[in-house]
């Protein structure tokens, strides 16, 4: 009789919790069940795709559950861009799984929000320009990249993935910590190829076990251990290291990197009502890390995919070069002026299969709504950046790959509203001068010293990609041929 009246008072709880899971006026959106909410509606391995199919079920906001965190996927280009510049739009999920990668706290400038955030964010982006994110020092250290770079791909066939991964690092870490390795460092490519699997395998949808049930982190860890535990403690080690490194040798007088500038700030403030910590260096040096290494290397990937599919597109590149630049010289950033058409196939790469087709998650900071629905408070916010780059009635053809479409007639670029790849607002890409100057950097002087083929009796690539937190090809080998 017991077991049976617990059985009825479970039954009863979970529907009771079902019927009162949905706010009142949420936004319309998939089945949602009990305990898991809508989890098994999610699992796609292209998310942003599976929204686009939603849009046109449930409209531009659709209202799903992460077991009982409600949650909202946003896929239409005037309320992407509307949530992206609203201000209680601005905040970040916060829960243990995502807690977990920041030490147990709250951390870092990518899943961090509040008074601490917007502090270590203008710390950040003020000191990396000064140790080399402008214009000429980053230049410098990008075009010692390139040199290594085409001495290692000379006249080889090779594999495209993780091909431009250690040169993205080299940059940054020369900003961050005034240092470079070699492209066959084997702890560095050890680091690389961990995080290159933990991005693939990601679930952008946070519709996973340790989102949903995260009690079963601690009664059965193996149940839900994905790999990450591993690559954040290594990446927090690898990380730590340096920066003890540093504390040896620190003058506060003579600053080297932004390392040093960070440590020397933390002895200014008094600890007890400073943001800033070692945990805290820490996180931001591991979101500048990781976001780097993978999102610029992917998009180099991306542009050796479209060079070998369309080697007209590729022979026009390589002709403008010769003709403004020659080969007596390597391209620089003061030639992007004159390279109209080079710079529209690069803005095209980014815009045909963007490396972030989603944005990192949000959440809304207090109750609020949107397109007439009501959206509480801490629900988290999906957006789409793809639904921008690829909305047919903007672009007319998205899928086609057609540079011209950044041209004007008279050839000059012509800059497109919805060409956001970085995003906009507060959270836009702290690292977008970086990316582009090293996309353009690297892609002319590959595409000037060597063309890109597939190797004898290769099969053409899929434009498809694979999924995860950020895109990338699907693995592909090119021959580099000396011009």
């Amino acid at each position: 009789m017991f077991w049976i009246l617990l059985i009825i008072v479970i039954i009863l709880y979970l529907l009771l919790a079902w019927i009162t899971m949905r706010p009142q006026n949420f936004p319309p959106g998939p089945p949602y069940l009990p305990v898991i909410g809508s989890a098994p509606f999610l699992q796609s391995k292209n998310f942003h795709f599976l929204m686009e199919k939603w849009r046109s079920q449930y409209g531009p906001v659709v209202g799903i559950f992460l077991g009982r965190q409600p949650a909202i996927a946003v896929c239409e280009p005037s309320t992407v861009l509307e949530v992206l510049k609203r201000e209680e739009f601005q905040g970040r999920p916060d829960n243990e799984s995502l807690r977990e990668r920041s030490l147990g706290k709250h951390l870092g400038i990518m899943f961090n929000d509040g008074p601490a955030w917007a502090e270590q964010r203008r710390f950040t982006l003020r000191h990396l320009k000064e140790f080399g994110f402008g214009k000429t020092s980053m230049e410098s250290l990008i075009i010692e990249e390139v040199h290594d770079l085409l001495e290692a791909v000379g006249n080889k066939t090779l594999q495209v993935s993780g091909l431009f991964n250690i040169s993205s690092v080299n940059v940054l870490w020369g900003v961050m910590a005034g240092m470079r390795y070699k492209r066959d460092d084997p702890e560095l490519r050890n680091l690389l190829d961990n995080l290159t699997k933990l991005f693939r395998a990601g679930n952008v949808t946070g519709a996973t076990l340790r989102v949903i049930f995260p009690f079963l982190k601690r009664i059965a860890p193996s149940l839900v251990d994905d790999g990450t535990t591993k690559t954040f403690h290594q990446l927090h080690h690898f990380i730590r290291k340096i920066i003890q490194e540093h504390k040896k040798v620190l003058d506060e007088n003579l600053p080297r990197d932004f390392i040093d500038a960070y440590l020397i700030e933390m002895l200014k403030q008094p600890p007890e009502n400073s943001s800033f910590s070692e945990d805290m260096l820490v996180i931001i040096c591991m979101d500048l890390f990781a976001a780097g290494a993978e999102s610029v290397g992917n998009t180099l990937s991306f542009a050796l995919l479209y060079m070998v599919l369309h080697p007209e597109v590729q022979e026009k590149v390589q002709k403008e070069i010769d003709h403004q630049i020659g080969r007596g010289r390597l391209p620089s950033l003061q030639d992007k002026s004159s390279l109209q058409y080079t710079e529209a196939v690069l803005m095209e790469i980014q815009r045909i299969n963007s490396i972030a087709p989603l944005t990192v998650p949000h959440r809304a900071t207090r109750d609020t709504e949107l397109k007439g629905y009501f959206i509480p408070k801490d629900t988290f916010v999906t957006v789409s950046i793809w639904s921008l780059l690829q909305d047919k009635s903007f672009w007319h053809d998205p899928t086609s790959f057609r540079p011209e479409r950044f041209l004007d007639s008279s050839g000059k670029i012509s800059r497109q509203e919805w060409f956001l790849p970085f995003g906009v607002g507060k959270r836009l890409c702290p690292g977008e001068a970086f990316a582009r100057n090293m996309l353009f950097l690297v892609f002319t002087s590959l595409l000037q010293k060597y063309s890109v083929t597939l190797p004898p009796g290769h099969l053409k690539p899929s434009t498809l990609p694979l999924p995860g937190f950020t895109t990338a090809p699907q693995p592909f080998e090119v021959t580099f041929i000396s011009r």
